[in-house]
């Protein structure tokens, strides 16, 4: 065992959290993020490894072909960089385990951003900023300004959430983050935020000619009943697999023939 080599430190996973935001920035056909990947990396590489032929081998072994989402990268850049430390630590420049492990992880986080992150949360979060905007008006100004303001808050704060603390997470973790992500399923997590969307687009598509007096809503139980029909009809549809972008675009265009019939 080398027992020279300490246990990396916070300041060097938080350089690694840093970098992992220009892990797209060398971005290649051959071998996509794999320039990212090496950059992010490095801190690791030069506190672990100080004789110069070693890290350039280990500089080498992670110029190989790497592809995932750029948010949940960071939990493999942790988890390669306690892999990284362990094999240091027991005098092995190889380090098998680390490159095997960051193979076996890049499709599964690859899916944990695609589908939660740019699927779902992304447009989810986009329709709280939208729905506060259209309840502002020019005595309300400050709902017009709040809908952006929360959209790029919340999302803000779910994905550096993930891109800085999943640098820890995965160093924390180690190998044992890849059982817990085995039964981590993203399909239900996506069931769920379909069923917010269709509930929250119900609502505001409802409730907005509600609250500005339109003559089809005199009646609040028809207004309670069409949010009804509406969550239900739009539950259906993402069920179906048509995405929530184009719901909203079908259910702006009814608004737009039901103004022309002279319904609203």
């Amino acid at each position: 065992m080398n027992t020279s080599v300490s246990r990396l430190t916070n300041r060097t996973l938080t350089a690694i959290a840093w970098r992992s935001f220009f892990i797209q920035a060398g971005w290649n056909f051959q071998r996509m993020q794999n320039l990212g990947f090496c950059f992010a990396i490095s801190p690791v590489i030069k506190a672990l490894f100080p004789e110069p032929r070693i890290q350039q081998k280990a500089i080498k072994r992670h110029l190989e072909f790497f592809n995932t989402h750029p948010y949940s990268a960071s939990i493999i850049l942790g988890v390669v960089a306690k892999l990284e430390e362990q094999a240091a630590q027991a005098g092995d420049d190889e380090a098998r385990e680390a490159i095997r492990v960051k193979i076996g992880m890049m499709g599964p986080l690859a899916a944990l951003g695609d589908v939660v992150y740019w699927a779902m949360l992304r447009p989810a979060l986009a329709l709280i900023g939208v729905s506060i905007v259209l309840f502002g008006s020019w005595n309300q100004f400050w709902l017009v300004i709040l809908g952006p303001i929360c959209f790029l808050g919340l999302y803000s704060i779910a994905h550096l959430g993930l891109r800085i603390g999943g640098v820890f997470l995965g160093y924390n973790q180690g190998v044992g983050i890849v059982k817990k992500l085995r039964r981590f399923n993203p399909q239900k997590i996506a069931r769920c935020l379909s069923l917010f969307m269709a509930v929250m687009l119900g609502m505001v598509i409802s409730a907005y000619p509600l609250l500005n007096g339109w003559r089809i809503f005199d009646s609040r139980i028809l207004g309670v009943v069409l949010m009804g029909f509406l969550v239900g009809l739009l539950y259906l549809g993402l069920r179906q697999g048509i995405s929530a972008a184009w719901l909203f675009y079908g259910l702006v265009g009814l608004a737009i023939l039901a103004a022309y019939a002279g319904l609203v």
